[in-house]
């Protein structure tokens, strides 16, 4: 595969790959928030009622506060994953492209799902959808950690290292947390599938909880 790293110009063209990359995260998480209509106010209403139309918009600030931690996760751990790429070439842009396809469907699985969450009439179909967008999110970036080990970082030691390794070992939290959640919702009775929301939150208290050495240490050159 053709490889850009000789270029003279190498150093910009990654930044233009991130620049490219934190504009459809930051348009992903605008666009969430352009899905959020405010309520019609009519000139009859008192304060109550509009304390009331305000409320019913509370399911989708939740999805919102959500999906903008979920994309945020993952565009933290994609800028540290950027901080040591030292080459690219077809391969990482094809990859970083598919990313971002699942990134900028994110408003509509916020949507998708929270728009009717205390309506009663969430379906399996609706969960499913919007748990599978964040694992192929992670699952796609963890992809990319283990490709950009291989092939587009020169050298990993002392602290660099360790930055990168504990980011890989949160990529791999994060992951299973989602299948868990994932498979709770395809196995049980729906009735009682908000209770595979518990395995959402594994992940983080695995990353909160992980331990702060990290004695590995990477050859200066592979």
């Amino acid at each position: 595969m053709q490889e850009f790293q000789k270029h003279p110009k190498n150093d910009f063209l990654i930044e233009r790959i991130c620049y490219f990359s934190d504009a459809v995260f930051a348009i992903a998480i605008t666009l969430m928030i352009l899905e959020i209509h405010p309520p019609v106010i009519e000139r009859s209403d008192t304060s109550g009622i509009v304390w009331q139309k305000l409320g019913k918009k509370i399911p989708e600030f939740l999805g919102l506060l959500i999906s903008f931690w979920l994309i945020g996760s993952v565009w933290l751990r994609h800028h540290q994953l950027f901080a040591h790429i030292e080459r690219y070439d077809l391969g990482l842009l094809m990859i970083n492209l598919a990313l971002l396809f699942i990134i900028i469907l994110f408003p509509f699985s916020t949507s998708f799902l929270f728009n009717s969450l205390f309506e009663g009439i969430v379906t399996k179909p609706q969960v499913i959808f919007y748990l599978m967008v964040p694992l192929l999110a992670n699952l796609i970036l963890y992809f990319m950690y283990k490709m950009a080990f291989r092939k587009y970082i020169e050298s990993l030691k002392d602290h660099a290292g360790q930055q990168f390794h504990r980011a890989v070992h949160d990529q791999g939290f994060m992951i299973i947390s989602f299948i868990l959640a994932l498979a709770w919702v395809l196995i049980v009775p729906f009735a009682i599938h908000a209770f595979g929301y518990f395995f959402l939150v594994l992940g983080p208290i695995g990353i909160a909880f992980k331990p702060k050495s990290n004695k590995k240490r990477i050859a200066t050159s592979k």
